[in-house]
């Protein structure tokens, strides 16, 4: 899970290293008869192996609410601790980090907190805001953290689960609602927390009693203690370290296991939140047929985010290849690279052929994570191995390499810049990009072929931008934006889908739905009146010279007739 202050903080996560497994060869597909909700990886055949992952229907439940005060000195830290509140924090610190996982409004003025949650049965249209928060089934966990919202610092409580009896599922009506605030502030009593990324989903779950393997934040200060930080260190990440959960669960503690389940058929989810400050970010998730609505306050001092969506099923993959088998550059790639989740091997730096790593992508989506996909997928049979329903959204880091052209366009817009939902296995999480050769917008996703059951897997994409950052992006006029949507296969085919394209209430939105995998390209072009999309082209003569002419209304230069 990531943690923002990335330019200050970076700790090795060897929390993460399960050590030398002697298991037999196994099939990387999961048992017949489970849950894809509920898939689990499997174990290496032993060391040797390079494994691919792609799956983050979990990843955005891994952490609970935590809150560390850390003290750096000479690129060392020198001291950690965990706060239940900041009046119980060290007052001699470098920085702090949070993970406040929000809470139900307590009333209508309260901000940094989950104003509602909304279902819609799309058979009746009917439509819900009925929900129950069952605190009881999570108590154990005892990640609670009192706020300050004076300096920016909401309440975190412990994992929230609901009772939701309009959209009960096959195992029940309970949910998880995971709404996480990522935060960071730095030494000074003046300085405010800063929000660096909200992460928010929601998945059916039971919630069930016995032994399990706890996981979440590693919050033990032996853990981080003289570790070195900084510019030029051996360090692997900057995050806060974590346990993995149980293999059956989402979260779990020794007694609690938080178990998902799929998504019951033909309804929305939504969810509300009441935020402190202006909710200008990029959105990127897993959902589709968003409706999305962003109202500033009067007072202008926070706005209600309201977001109702479809679940999506997307499609994971996963393997092991022996290290030998890899293609050259995989194998160059992966022999300079050992992160990852170590799997068998007592060290990650140990020689290349006697470690097994698992790689793959959870949380993170761009160019180069399509590209090693696409490398992967004729090791794993260009089939997925499951493809559990998900409903989850986060915003985009805008210092980060995927926004460098978005945020560019972002800053003046007081309002969502836009989204991009897919259930696409490996996507952009950014904005397209604008082909100026063409006039198109081009975007790449990829999945496998097909499902676990030899099926063909279908694609949805959705695009909402906001009107002045689409015309920003791509350079369009003051004039109304219209486009045709296509989806182009790998080699350049039309394929079939259902499109939607308009643009109302300050918002250009586009949709693709039903395309086949496995690396299409969407694309659309974009017409407006004035632009390139109406241009013609006519021919114009002067004697024996011909001259063509291309223009929205093409005339003819002086001396020269419109042939």
């Amino acid at each position: 899970m990531k943690f923002a202050h990335r330019a200050k903080f970076a700790v090795l996560i060897g929390s993460l290293c399960l050590g030398l497994l002697a298991s037999p060869a196994i099939n990387s597909a999961q048992a017949v008869g489970e849950i894809d909700e509920q898939f689990q990886v499997v174990n290496p055949p032993g060391p040797g192996y390079t494994g691919y992952l792609v799956n983050n229907s979990r990843s955005l439940a891994r952490f609970w609410t935590n809150l560390a005060t850390f003290k750096i000195e000479n690129q060392l830290i020198t001291g950690m601790a965990r706060c239940k509140s900041l009046d119980k924090c060290p007052t001699n610190f470098t920085f702090q980090l949070g993970d406040m996982n929000l809470t139900p409004c307590a009333n209508s003025t309260e901000v940094d907190c989950i104003a509602g949650i909304t279902t819609k049965n799309l058979t009746t249209g009917a439509v819900s805001n009925s929900f129950t928060p069952r605190p009881e089934l999570t108590e154990n966990f005892d990640a609670a953290v009192k706020g300050d919202p004076s300096i920016g610092l909401p309440n975190g409580g412990n994992p929230l689960v609901v009772s939701i009896p309009s959209a009960a599922h096959s195992a029940g009506d309970l949910y998880l609602v995971k709404s996480d605030f990522f935060t960071h502030r730095d030494a000074g009593t003046a300085n405010r927390f800063v929000l660096d990324q909200l992460t928010n989903s929601i998945y059916p779950v039971t919630v069930e009693t016995g032994q399990f393997v706890p996981g979440g934040p590693n919050l033990d200060p032996m853990f981080y203690v003289g570790k070195p930080v900084g510019p030029g260190t051996n360090t692997m990440d900057s995050s806060l370290s974590g346990f993995i959960t149980d293999d059956r669960c989402l979260m779990a503690t020794r007694t609690t296991c938080i178990k998902s389940q799929p998504f019951p058929a033909n309804y929305s989810f939504g969810i509300s939140l009441n935020m402190s400050k202006r909710f200008n970010g990029w959105l990127y998730g897993r959902m589709a047929n968003p409706e999305i609505s962003v109202t500033a306050a009067a007072s202008g001092s926070s706005v209600k985010v309201e977001i109702l969506a479809e679940p999506v099923k997307v499609p994971i993959v996963f393997g092991w290849t022996k290290n030998s088998d890899l293609t050259p550059e995989l194998r160059e790639r992966y022999q300079k690279d050992r992160g990852g989740g170590l799997y068998a091997g007592a060290s990650r730096q140990d020689p290349f052929d006697s470690v097994s790593i698992l790689k793959g992508h959870s949380n993170k989506y761009d160019a180069l994570g399509i590209d090693e996909f696409l490398s992967w997928l004729p090791f794993l049979g260009d089939k997925a191995v499951a493809m559990p329903s998900q409903w989850s959204f986060q915003t985009l880091n805008l210092n980060s390499d995927t926004a460098v052209e978005l945020s560019k366009c972002t800053a003046s817009v007081n309002s969502l810049a836009g989204l991009v939902f897919t259930n696409a296995s490996v996507f952009s999480s950014g904005a397209p990009a604008f082909n100026k050769s063409e006039g198109t917008l081009d975007y790449k996703v990829a999945s496998p072929h097909t499902k676990p059951d030899g099926t063909l897997t279908t694609g949805s994409y959705d695009l909402v931008l906001n009107s002045s950052v689409a015309r920003c992006l791509y350079g369009f006029s003051k004039a109304p934006i219209g486009a045709t949507v296509s989806v182009l296969s790998s080699d350049g085919q039309a394929q079939v889908a259902t499109t939607v394209v308009n643009e109302k209430n300050g918002f250009f939105r586009m949709g693709a739905y039903g395309f086949g995998f496995s690396s299409p390209t969407i694309k659309m072009k974009i017409t407006q009146a004035g632009t390139s999309g109406s241009k013609t082209t006519i021919t114009c003569v002067k004697g024996k010279t011909s001259k063509k002419v291309t223009a929205v209304k093409p005339v003819c230069p002086t001396g020269f007739k419109k042939k």
